[in-house]
């Protein structure tokens, strides 16, 4: 049984619902909104109290209700005209979008009673108050909010409005809180880097990003350090309230275990919250929950980045004379989630048997390219399509898992039964299952590699990764975020261009700080039109021995003894740690202090050198990306470019004379 140790007290300000679950014939009329955090505070045995917001004919319940959960205090204090509060949803277990609908929301009026918002603050002083905005004006709270001198956590998952307001005020606030989903995470890109970097974030001391059944992340901006945590799966019968649940249970845990913890606890705890519909069984679910065991639990950590590194191919009969509802979905589910879904049909176009040897041929190796390139097949069996059939076999044959989505459960042959890693009829099921089995891979032990490349996406690194691939040797590629502003075009085209059977294993490390105050082109984006760039302008002080040095460090961990570097000469590469001897010198010291050797096969390679070996090896040389002072297309002037651009006018000058 756990018990709450720490005097701390919760306020919960926001507005309370009815949530109505249109996917759901048999579930209950809920109250919801604050209710849900008000849930978890009462299983964990936290002292808290409400502070609700909503329409007349809810009052009477909103007191009854808070009276059965032991809020110490409950007060209403704003009410709600011209709309019932009444929150549809369409997905319940949120595959994709929930599908929330605000009934009426447009033409709602709310009224902030401030006497008596102020009034509880007074009298229930709590130690936090948990913020969940809605349509109600958030400065209508500020004079009750200015003179609290606890810790303030704000919910931001629908609108920024709320929060730019609270910035604009001066408050302090101790936590943002919001989700994959949100409006905030979607106008920075869907990219945590940007997250944590919008000034609407920087005001506060944490950011917590719950990344649906992939886990979570937390920014503690003032130590600048990361913390994360896994998912926890469960038969998801619900996902409505389910991060309230999680708010609830991370910030009360807070006050006793170390971040990495109370991130854990409260993602077993909001699973056990998305198991059922009925409080009294996930409080009894709680009840006999040590908190302590939780920390030895793995769970299923894929984070939001590293799932778009995950291509899935999608197997079925996607043809104009099929109902392909149920394939759409699951595309869009797997797109909602971050994976990279593929459905060859559209992508690759539509065969009938009429087309000419080339097209059929061409359309054939594109599919071959797609399951190569992919982590997982889902297989959706909506009638006996033989292609579905051999794309199951290609992917079990070359032992990569397979899903079969059979949802109207035709699957009774037993060669095709055991062809698959797992059958279900659930998307729901269907899409666990992919978490599951990523997650799985990412807990991997990484000893069956041998070497490690510094990868990049462009040409040099490209052409090592396949040359690697061909001796036979088992790479693990890093690429390294360093600040560069074609980082993001780096990393896409290094996804696109990099021999299929990698991608999956491909690490990100993010070292930004290091060069945030560089001047370096490399870090700031020059203007093409009005800067002259030269190779002075790129420099970055110790550049390869940083890189060298993170890479064998990773190696080292992961018992790789080869760390590989694509480094050729170059004539504009006079930084101190790009001659020879710094080599050599760097090489022999890992080697004699630990198990690591620098290998550089292309050290003494021309840029033509390497194209021409590229082209042997059927490298996507034309794809890879070089430039280091544009961000989006190659400028052509940088010394990048102009090495590259030269190698290839050297072989073209040997082609002509050849022929």
């Amino acid at each position: 049984m756990h018990t709450n140790k720490v005097d701390e007290r919760f306020l919960i300000l926001g507005e309370v619902y009815t949530d109505v679950h249109l996917d759901i014939s048999s579930s209950p009329l809920r109250i919801g909104g604050i209710f849900h955090s008000a849930r978890a505070f009462n299983a964990i045995n936290c002292n808290y109290a409400l502070a609700a917001i909503a329409p007349k004919y809810l009052m009477d319940s909103i007191r009854d209700f808070g009276k059965y959960l032991n809020a110490q205090y409950t007060a209403v204090v704003g009410e709600i005209n011209g709309a019932p509060n009444v929150i549809t949803i369409k997905d319940s277990s949120e595959n994709g979008d929930n599908g929330y609908n605000d009934i009426l929301r447009g033409q709602s009026r709310v009224t902030i009673d401030q006497e008596e918002l102020n009034s509880i603050i007074q009298d229930y002083n709590p130690t936090d108050i948990i913020i969940y905005p809605g349509k109600y004006d958030i400065k209508d709270t500020f004079s009750a909010l200015k003179s609290f001198k606890g810790k303030i956590h704000i919910d931001v998952q629908y609108g920024t409005k709320s929060l730019e307001e609270i910035v604009s005020s001066g408050l302090n606030l101790s936590t943002i809180i919001l989700s994959t989903s949100s409006t905030l995470f979607k106008e920075n890109d869907f990219s945590v880097i940007k997250l944590v970097n919008s000034p609407l974030i920087t005001n506060a001391r944490v950011c917590l990003l719950k990344e649906n059944r992939g886990g979570s992340t937390l920014y503690n901006i003032i130590n600048k350090e990361w913390y994360e945590a896994p998912a926890f799966k469960t038969d998801t019968v619900h996902s409505v309230g389910v991060g309230d649940c999680f708010n609830a249970v991370f910030l009360s845990e807070s006050y006793k275990k170390p971040a990495e913890s109370a991130l854990k606890i409260a993602s077993y705890i909001s699973m056990l919250y998305a198991s059922t519909f009925v409080f009294e069984e996930f409080k009894e679910l709680v009840s006999h929950l040590n908190f302590n065991d939780v920390d030895t639990l793995l769970g299923n950590r894929i984070s939001w980045a590293e799932r778009e590194k995950h291509h899935i191919y999608i197997a079925g009969p996607d043809f104009p004379d099929v109902d392909t509802r149920l394939i759409e979905e699951l595309y869009n589910s797997l797109k909602y989630h971050n994976f990279v879904p593929h459905r060859p049909v559209i992508e690759n176009g539509l065969i009938t048997g009429r087309e000419s040897h080339e097209q059929q041929e061409q359309a054939y190796r594109k599919d071959i390219a797609l399951l190569e390139k992919s982590s997982i097949l889902i297989a959706v069996i909506l009638n006996d399509d033989p292609g579905t059939y051999v794309e199951i076999g290609w992917m079990a044959k070359n032992g990569k898992p397979v899903v079969i989505f059979d949802p109207y459960k035709r699957v009774r042959n037993l060669f095709l039964k055991k062809s698959a890693n797992y059958i279900t009829s659930s998307l729901s099921e269907v899409i666990d299952l992919v978490y599951e089995i990523l997650g799985k891979n990412n807990n991997k032990s990484n000893e069956t590699y041998d070497s490690l490349l510094l990868a990049s996406g462009g040409l040099d690194s490209t052409v090592l990764a396949y040359k690697l691939l061909s001796e036979g040797k088992k790479v693990l590629p890093l690429f390294l975020k360093y600040g560069q502003h074609f980082s993001n075009t780096e990393l896409n085209t290094l996804i696109d261009v990099l021999p299929p059977k990698l991608i999956p294993h491909v690490k990100v490390i993010n070292i930004e700080d290091i060069y945030k105050y560089s001047e370096s082109r490399m870090i700031k984006e020059p203007n093409l039109w009005l800067d002259n760039v030269k190779a002075d302008d790129l420099y970055l002080p110790y550049r390869n021995l940083l890189f060298l040095s993170i890479a064998s460090s990773i190696a080292q961990t992961l018992g790789i003894r080869d760390v590989y570097s694509a480094f050729i000469n170059s004539n504009h590469a006079k930084e101190i740690d790009c001659s020879k001897q710094f080599f050599d010198t760097l090489s022999d010291m890992l080697s004699e202090y630990g198990a690591v050797q620098i290998c550089m096969p292309f050290r003494d390679f021309s840029k033509a050198d390497v194209i021409n070996l590229g082209i042997s090896l059927d490298v996507p040389i034309v794809k890879t990306y070089s430039c280091q002072a544009n961000s989006k297309t190659p400028c052509g002037v940088c010394p990048n470019c102009v090495d590259r651009l030269n190698g290839f006018k050297v072989i073209s000058e040997l082609n002509s004379i050849n022929n």
